[in-house]
């Protein structure tokens, strides 16, 4: 009896012991938030729970709906590879039917590069295949909407955000090589060829890098203007007017370089027959563009992802709006609320899309408990990975987050395994300030080292 009354007690200051420590670093996570300017000036909210009963660890201001930037990737991600698969290519199919028309299939695949593309064209040449009636390009696998709706005009001309189409290649980029001439100002060429004209008055050789890049869509969105200075050579890239113009470009030269020969009709959209014979295929990974999106925060591959969950699942012409309706279902269906949040893209470019602190940490354990979590993790980025790599370094392998970026917002959202042994899901997300990203970062890190170390 002695011994049960014992490991009574035991528990219990074991239990108080567990509590005072956990009320001791809530509170210092409250002092973090209410002696930072941000709090007077900005919107801050917080959650934090704990992965394996869904107790709250923390939270402030964690019902106000907040812009997630780009750690909505993994909300909008993990749905769409569910219903693609782990083992999921994309394919870009080089198909012949028996009228000897020539069809590109296109994937859309955020892979595929213009040299991929071009040997393809030489198997089709190794093959004997160097004449054909008509070339016809089926892309049918997404739809025309190249943005999703709450992109900014101004995107246009952002590397971050290339349009979005069947035809990505190349990561839908044009890039642009700047070079100093002898008498301090700099030349543009464009490696690949491309008949763009680069209007240039950059001056060389300064301290500073300032670059002012400009397209006129409405006059000509083949001519680019680039203002300002560069202390040495440098290479930018900027997304493509036409990403359906570049990908013609890319194959009009490919068949020109090999000597096939179309006779009739060139690059018309037209569906595959089903009966047209497979001569040759570029297939690329799934698993290869995971990381790209978790850890580099890739927007292209992020997107055409999403929108391929559509194609898959419904064997239709792939759409931000039906792909938006997997991805509610998919969480309705693991008791994750989608009616009080809005949710318009697929990488957390879209100024529309709104979410919740608490919202965040709930999905995240649910995910957490997914069957196919693991698979899922191991291409989420720790300390050191992409955008964290210079952050957090002491936290490798006890970390798995997702950052978020845009002007005026900030957000970080994953994994913990603090000192303790348990694991917490967190939430921070910042927005309408006007301090340096660096320092919303720093914010960011100080309230994460200290779950950490709970």
């Amino acid at each position: 009896m002695k011994n049960t009354f014992k490991i009574f007690l035991t528990a219990i200051v074991f239990f108080f012991a567990a509590n005072n420590c956990f009320a001791l670093h809530t509170a210092k996570i409250e002092k973090i938030i209410k002696t930072s300017k941000l709090d007077s000036s900005s919107t801050i909210a917080v959650s934090i729970k704990n992965v394996s009963d869904g107790r709250t660890v923390f939270e402030y201001n964690q019902n106000k709906l907040l812009h997630p930037a780009s750690v909505l990737k993994i909300f909008t991600l993990f749905p769409a590879v569910e219903t693609l698969g782990y083992d999921y290519f994309f394919k870009t199919g080089f198909y012949k039917d028996s009228q000897n028309n020539l069809y590109i299939k296109l994937g859309a695949d955020p892979l595929l590069t213009s040299t991929q593309l071009k040997q393809a064209f030489s198997e089709l040449k190794s093959k004997g295949c160097t004449s054909f009636n008509n070339l016809y390009i089926d892309d049918s696998v997404l739809d025309k909407k190249e943005f999703a709706p709450g992109w900014m005009w101004d995107d246009d001309i952002n590397p971050y955000t290339p349009k979005v189409s069947a035809y990505n290649i190349d990561c839908n980029l044009l890039n642009i090589n700047l070079t100093e001439n002898n008498d301090n100002t700099m030349k543009s060429y464009v490696k690949s060829g491309y008949p763009v004209s680069v209007i240039t008055a950059v001056n060389s050789g300064g301290n500073n890098d300032v670059l002012d890049i400009v397209r006129y869509n409405w006059q000509n969105p083949e001519i680019i203007e680039i203002y300002g200075s560069l202390s040495k050579s440098k290479q930018i890239q900027v997304p493509f007017s036409s990403v359906r113009r570049y990908f013609i470009y890319i194959v009009s030269k490919a068949l020109e370089d090999n000597r096939i020969n179309i006779k009739g009709t060139l690059y018309s959209s037209k569906l595959t027959p089903d009966n047209s014979e497979l001569i040759t295929e570029i297939a690329n990974p799934i698993t290869t563009a995971l990381p790209l999106v978790l850890q580099n925060s890739n927007n292209l591959a992020a997107e055409t992802i999403f929108k391929l969950a559509s194609n898959k699942k419904y064997a239709i012409t792939g759409s931000n709006d039906v792909s938006l309706i997997i991805l509610k279902d998919f969480y309705n269906n693991n008791d994750v609320k989608t009616d009080d949040i809005i949710i318009k893209d697929g990488s957390g470019v879209s100024r529309n899309n709104l979410l919740y602190a608490d919202w965040i940490t709930t999905a995240l354990n649910k995910l957490y408990k997914h069957k196919d979590f693991e698979q899922f993790k191991d291409n989420m980025a720790q300390p050191g990975d992409g955008t964290l790599s210079s952050r957090l370094h002491d936290l490798r392998g006890e970390a798995w987050l997702k950052t978020g970026s845009l002007s005026n917002i900030s957000a970080i959202a994953g994994y913990i395994k603090s000192q303790d042994g348990h694991v917490y899901s967190i939430a921070i997300l910042t927005q309408n300030f006007t301090e340096p990203q660096k320092d919303v970062k720093s914010f960011e890190d100080e309230i994460i080292k200290l779950i950490y170390n709970r």
